[in-house]
């Protein structure tokens, strides 16, 4: 099964599904071939100093200057042709990532520091992680996820991923997670699908 050339803001959820799933299979996340896509650049800067400047980049467009805001996203569109996963994060970061502090609630509950450490780490190294989980029903899951992003919305932070028992994208929040832990794997050569597919879903596009 290839993953192909399609643009995914221009295929269906069904095709996104089977094409991602095909990418997780190498993790034991279904069954199917997997066709890995090219690998992302390597950054030319620190990684934590290139995420901090693309969430200020995502962020400017919150700052009331049009100006600043137009520059941001040329800088960002600029990216996308030297660093295509940096681009794809900035974009993603804009729909979802920090508001002003103005926007959040005072009664948000904090997200562990240890749980956030994990995740940082499973993302910047490409690794599967599984944890327990509790929804906002109060169900209680066991979940096995590609973790793509951390987003911080007023609502508290949240894990973005693709899900294994779902077979899609979903957004966890860090607080409602029980003992994150780093599985087996690397899923560095579809990482690039993956935030494609996870853009398409949050723009509406899948």
């Amino acid at each position: 099964m290839r993953l192909g050339r399609t643009s995914p803001m221009t295929i269906t959820r069904r095709a996104l599904g089977t094409r991602i799933a095909g990418a997780a299979a190498a993790f034991g996340f279904g069954t199917g071939a997997v066709t890995s896509v090219a690998a992302s650049p390597v950054p030319v800067m620190d990684p934590d100093l290139r995420d901090a400047a693309l969430r200020g980049l995502a962020l400017a467009g919150y700052r009331g200057d049009p100006v600043t805001a137009a520059a941001a996203n040329a800088a960002l569109a600029r990216l996308a042709e030297t660093d295509p996963e940096g681009g794809l994060l900035g974009r993603i970061y804009q729909m979802l990532d920090v508001r002003p502090a103005a926007y959040w609630p005072d009664n948000v509950p904090a997200a562990g520091t240890a749980e956030l450490a994990i995740l940082h780490a499973a993302i910047r190294a490409n690794q599967p992680v599984a944890f327990g989980y509790t929804d906002l029903d109060g169900n209680q899951t066991t979940r096995t996820v590609l973790p793509l992003a951390l987003v911080h919305p007023p609502q508290g932070v949240k894990l973005l991923a693709w899900c294994a028992e779902r077979q899609d994208f979903r957004q966890f929040f860090v607080r409602s997670m029980e003992a994150p832990t780093a599985q087996t794997g690397d899923f560095s050569e579809n990482r690039i699908a993956l935030l494609e597919g996870l853009l398409a879903k949050y723009s509406g596009r899948a």
